[in-house]
């Protein structure tokens, strides 16, 4: 038989607030905290059990306290990794708060992998929540910490991920650098060099979006040294169509060489995004034009 959650949350409490009312002859403070912490984290446990997840992680939340208390900052932080999994349903504004105090247990303990998966389960739930650029901050941190333990492969999938949602808020710049340090990266690598051309493509696009064609042309030079392959690419030739056409002010020559890559290579919904936006720059600065 289930136990009552909210009946052990109050032999809970009672317990800690036992510990803190002074002397007793029977147990020393310590021992009536741990008591105490390990019944908030059984009432936690019985409120998931009934699908609670708000009132499980502020639970977990007092036995996180608890356990920093008592000098216990391991089992505080396993807490509030708990809490965040019970919150992330129900509450996620809270389920990404607690996460973040245990990343920070996690960070001063040097235990970077582990913050750096958690670091990006964080910008996940940010993005999710429409956080955008705490999600964007989220992944480059995790990036850097999967970097710095040696994850590359890890810490380039958190550069894609913050590369793409940085593009789509209109930090082009950021998602060049991104996008470019991944395919330098990958150049090192026989898994990964084919990926290279669309990191490539992405950077140009943003570059596109961002109207610094010159930049674009200059790009394109540096892809294919870094990658002489890439000249050979039908996304060169895209990104090559496109500049011309945008240079042109041509908005349906563009979309044209758009929907002919398409036929061959199917877009993804960030490129159809992103396109379209410059399709409408070039429009609009073909209109003013006209003005």
């Amino acid at each position: 038989m289930a136990q009552d959650p909210r009946a052990l949350l109050a032999k809970a409490d009672k317990q800690a607030s036992s510990a803190r009312g002074g002397f007793s002859l029977f147990g020393g403070k310590q021992d009536k905290l741990e008591i105490a912490a390990d019944l908030y984290t059984q009432a936690a446990n019985a409120f998931r059990i009934q699908k609670l997840g708000r009132e499980a992680g502020q639970t977990l939340e007092k036995a996180a306290a608890i356990r920093q208390e008592i000098n216990e900052p391991d089992d505080a932080a396993s807490n509030l990794v708990e809490a965040y999994k019970a919150y992330k349903k129900d509450d996620p504004s809270s389920a990404a708060r607690v996460l973040e105090k245990a990343i920070q247990h996690f960070t001063l303990r040097g235990n970077f992998r582990r913050a750096a998966t958690y670091q990006q389960n964080l910008a996940e739930l940010l993005d999710e929540i429409g956080d955008v650029p705490r999600a964007v901050a989220a992944y480059e941190l995790a990036g850097d910490w999967f970097q710095s333990d040696n994850a590359e492969s890890l810490a380039n999938g958190a550069f894609l991920k913050m590369a793409d949602l940085a593009a789509l808020e209109g930090m082009y710049p950021k998602a060049v650098e991104k996008y470019e340090g991944v395919a330098r990266s990958s150049a090192e690598s026989n898994l990964m060099k084919w990926s290279m051309k669309d990191y490539f493509l992405k950077a140009g696009i943003c570059h596109l979006a961002s109207r610094d064609k010159i930049a674009l042309t200059k790009a394109l030079d540096n892809y294919v040294d870094l990658d002489p392959t890439f000249r050979s690419t039908r996304e060169f030739q895209l990104l090559n169509d496109m500049l011309e056409a945008d240079n042109s002010s041509d908005a349906e020559v563009f979309a044209d060489k758009i929907f002919q890559y398409d036929q061959m290579s199917k877009l993804d919904k960030w490129k159809t995004t992103m396109l379209l936006r410059v399709k409408k720059s070039i429009e609009e600065e073909d209109d003013d034009g006209l003005a």
